[in-house]
Parts: structure tokens; C-alpha cells; sequence
């Protein structure tokens, strides 16, 4: 996961730079769940699988919300330190980093690079990736002994295990929910309820936000996608809007307690306070929520086909 992997790292670095806290937690957590939107995204691989809509389409889709959100987002990170001290960067400074950092900027060029090409599968990149972070940091960059691998995967499985219990919870709510069929009977109560296009999708925006509490993304999708891609083609709404629609909301879910999973990844890997974290996501998940109504309300604009 995206929060877990870059986020150890970055906190400490982010506090240590002298970034407020509170700020720090919430641009991490929150960042972690731009790759949703912004393609290869497997959400919207998995509405285009359940709803028989092109994935082409799709991708090409989410690629203007994913920019707008990461501009905002930057634009917001810009606006809230803004009275921090100004650091120079000379170029020689800058080039000096990119050659030092070239071996980290290739990997997602290798992963993305395998798994388009077909030489190796989404879940078996997890592996590709491993070899190669291992190779570059004990034969390269030579920061890692073979004898620190030990420590470095006891450290990994007690996090994971601090980890796993909060995770298995939130997917029995998901299984509990699914199984007394209550995403469906209240999808069955909006559509009594609502009449017109624009009732429809502000109805189909509140109950995916109350869905994103307590299901996951890929759940919500498998359950509802299918539901409403018939009353929204009912409607004229276009189906890749409806995916666009349904991944953000569902985005927000994981900054939205009490099953925000992104919320407990960071409450155990930061080991800092839930209440805390919630605090902190709030401008961002506004921020979320503000790129929703823009694309909820201006599809011609944000979706690009």
C-alpha cells in the first residue's frame, strides 16, 4: 500500500525538515489515495470488468481529475507552509540528486514497464520490486548488509501484524454489510426517491460517501456498480462518469472513519493518535470532495475521452 511503503519514509524526513505535524499526517494520508484515480488505477480496472465499460476509456477519464486533485493538493501544501524559511537549490545540487536518486526513479519504470509489457503480472511486480530494491541497496548503494535483512523483516512483520487485526475488522463490517444486503436496500430506497438526472446524482454522491464509511473501494464497486449502472444509463448518464463518480467518492471512504482504511494504516505505521489523523485529513478530504462536485457537475470539463 502506497501510504504504508512511502509514508514511513517520508514522515520522519517531512518533521524533520521542520513541516508541522499535523500538516504532514494529513498530506501523506491523504496522498496515498490519489493512485485510486490516476491510472493504472485497479478501481477502475474493476468497474470496467464488472460493467463491461472500456478500461481505455476509463483511464483516459480519470487522468484530468487525478492532475486537478495533485494541483490542488500542492497548491494547498504551498499556501499552508508558507511562512516556513525559503531553502535555495543551485543545479548543481539538484543534478547531484538526480544522479544519486536515478536508481530509485527507474524501479517504477521497470514495474510499469513489466507489467504493460506483459513480462510480469501486477502481483508478481511486488516481488520485482523487492529483488531490486534489495540489489541496488546491498551491491550499489551498499547501505544494507545481508545480515540487516533480519531486523529490517522482523520490524516489517510486527508492523504488519499491529496492522492485520484492524484490517480484518474493517473487512468483516464489509462482509457483514454486504451479506444483510444494505448496500442494495438503500440504493433500492434512493431510486424510489429520485426523479431527474440531477437528483440522481446528487442522491448517487451521498450514498456512495456513506457507503465509503464502512466498505472498502473494490467492495463498494463489486456491490453497487452493477446495481447503478442500470438506473444511471436509465437517467443518460454516461457510464465512464459513473466510474469516474464512484472511485472518487469511494477515495474519500478511506479518509472517513470509522472504516477509513487509510486512517489506520496511518494511526499504526506513524504511531500517532486516530483522532489526530482525522483531524489532520480534513482540508484534504474537502479538497476531494470540491474536485467531486467539479466533476459530478462539469463532466465535459474534467473527463477527457
Amino acid at each position: 500500500m502506497t501510504l504504508l511503503s512511502v509514508g514511513a519514509v517520508l514522515y520522519p524526513a517531512l518533521k524533520d525538515a521542520g513541516y508541522d505535524r499535523r500538516f504532514s499526517l494529513g498530506a501523506l494520508t491523504a496522498g496515498g489515495t490519489l493512485g485510486v484515480v490516476i491510472p493504472p488505477s485497479i478501481p477502475l480496472i474493476l468497474f470496467g470488468i464488472v460493467t463491461e465499460t472500456s478500461i481505455t476509456d476509463l483511464f483516459k477519464a480519470g487522468v484530468i481529475p487525478g492532475i486537478v486533485l495533485a494541483v490542488i493538493m500542492s497548491g494547498y501544501a504551498l499556501y499552508r507552509n508558507r511562512n516556513m524559511p525559503k531553502v535555495s537549490v543551485r543545479l548543481e545540487e539538484l543534478l547531484s540528486a538526480l544522479k544519486d536518486g536515478i536508481w530509485s526513479l527507474l524501479m517504477p519504470i521497470i514495474l510499469l514497464g513489466g507489467i504493460y509489457s506483459g513480462y510480469f503480472t501486477p502481483t508478481e511486480a511486488a516481488a520485482v520490486a523487492l529483488a531490486y530494491a534489495l540489489v541496488v541497496e546491498i551491491f550499489i548503494h551498499r547501505d544494507m548488509k545481508l545480515s540487516d535483512f533480519y531486523e529490517i523483516s522482523l520490524s516489517t512483520a510486527k508492523l504488519l501484524g499491529a496492522l492485520y487485526p484492524l484490517l480484518a475488522m474493517a473487512m468483516s463490517v464489509n462482509i457483514l454489510l454486504t451479506a444483510e444486503e444494505v448496500p442494495q436496500n438503500l440504493t433500492a430506497w434512493v431510486t424510489q426517491h429520485v426523479d431527474s438526472p440531477l437528483a440522481f446524482l446528487v442522491a448517487i454522491n451521498v450514498l456512495l460517501l456513506v457507503v465509503g464509511c464502512f466498505l472498502d473501494i473494490n467492495a463498494g464497486i463489486l456491490v453497487l456498480a452493477p446495481i447503478l449502472l442500470p438506473i444511471a444509463s436509465g437517467f443518460g448518464i454516461d457510464p465512464v462518469h459513473l466510474g469516474i463518480l464512484m472511485v472518487i467518492n469511494l477515495e474519500i471512504g478511506f479518509l472517513t472513519p470509522p472504516i477509513g482504511i487509510n486512517l489506520m494504516v496511518a494511526m499504526t505505521a506513524f504511531k500517532e493518535p486516530f483522532a489526530l489523523i482525522c483531524r489532520s485529513v480534513l482540508p484534504f478530504a474537502a479538497i476531494i470532495l470540491a474536485v467531486l462536485m467539479l466533476v459530478t457537475f462539469m463532466p465535459e470539463v474534467m473527463i477527457w475521452r
